[in-house]
């Protein structure tokens, strides 16, 4: 078996893709990659969102990545704590083929697991809940796929990511938890500069806007709008989203990635 760890080279990652019509961007996913991110309230920061890509694997023209994602409330901000850990697969269709949750509840060491075991061989995902201090109860589900690729939490946002630079509409089916809804997202809206604390000038970036067909962490639900780097890292640098308190803002506040600087206005 042949395992190819790929990054797209310092001088392809400074430009901007053509457009894609309405294909996917794989060549944005690269091992190693962290980013981290301040979420923000009216001016006040509420926690941080931190992602990581921990594997790509290319074979045979096909692509499977894992990655994870921290969300993490700073202590004091009042009524609500969130530290809960999310960790995706995705396939050659960017579709989940693997997830799990890992949510804080209490006393600092009860975290309740959610787990998403895939069978398409069967059209069905088998979803299994499990909570620490109760090793006895587990609550099973089992959900069609109906023929469909789907997307949980976390790996929605990789496939924003390969799309951006896409010009369409596409419906995107997303289990949220035992749920199934769909998340329409209009990509090529526009493109626009963006002015981030992290960075001294204005950044190029482009634009989607979409709407969530599901309540998601915090009360997330609604419209959404997110601006990614205009070049092929196509890299998450801020967003508006609703939640349970109003719009919070998420901005880009750190990075580690091969090659890679945000691409400036006056480049």
């Amino acid at each position: 078996m042949l395992l190819l760890f790929a990054a797209a080279p310092l001088a392809a990652q400074s430009r901007a893709p053509r457009s894609l019509g309405c294909r996917p961007n794989t060549a944005m996913f690269q091992q190693g990659e962290e980013l981290t991110y301040e979420v923000s309230y009216l001016g006040m920061g509420l926690g941080t969102i931190r992602t990581r890509v921990t594997r790509v694997q290319r074979r045979d023209g096909g692509i499977r990545v894992a990655m994870e994602g921290l969300i993490r409330t700073y202590r004091g901000v009042p009524f609500v704590t969130l530290n809960t850990l999310f960790q995706s697969q995705v396939g050659s269709s960017l579709q989940s083929i693997a997830f799990r949750n890992t949510e804080y509840l209490r006393d600092d060491t009860v975290y309740k697991h959610i787990s998403y075991t895939f069978a398409p061989e069967k059209d069905e995902v088998y979803i299994s809940e499990t909570v620490d201090d109760n090793p006895f109860w587990v609550r099973d589900d089992t959900l069609d796929l109906e023929g469909k690729h789907w997307q949980d939490g976390l790996s929605l946002l990789f496939y924003a990511r390969a799309y951006a630079h896409a010009t369409c509409r596409r419906k995107v089916p997303v289990l949220m938890y035992r749920s199934k809804a769909v998340t329409t997202i209009n990509f090529g809206v526009e493109r626009e500069e963006m002015d981030i604390d992290a960075v001294d000038d204005d950044i190029r970036t482009v634009k989607l806007e979409g709407e969530t067909g599901f309540t998601g962490i915090f009360g997330l639900t609604g419209g959404f709008e997110g601006w990614f780097s205009d070049d092929v890292a196509a890299v998450p640098i801020s967003a508006k989203m609703h939640v349970l308190i109003g719009s919070v803002y998420i901005e880009l506040v750190k990075w580690k990635r091969s090659g890679w600087s945000p691409p400036l206005v006056k480049d």
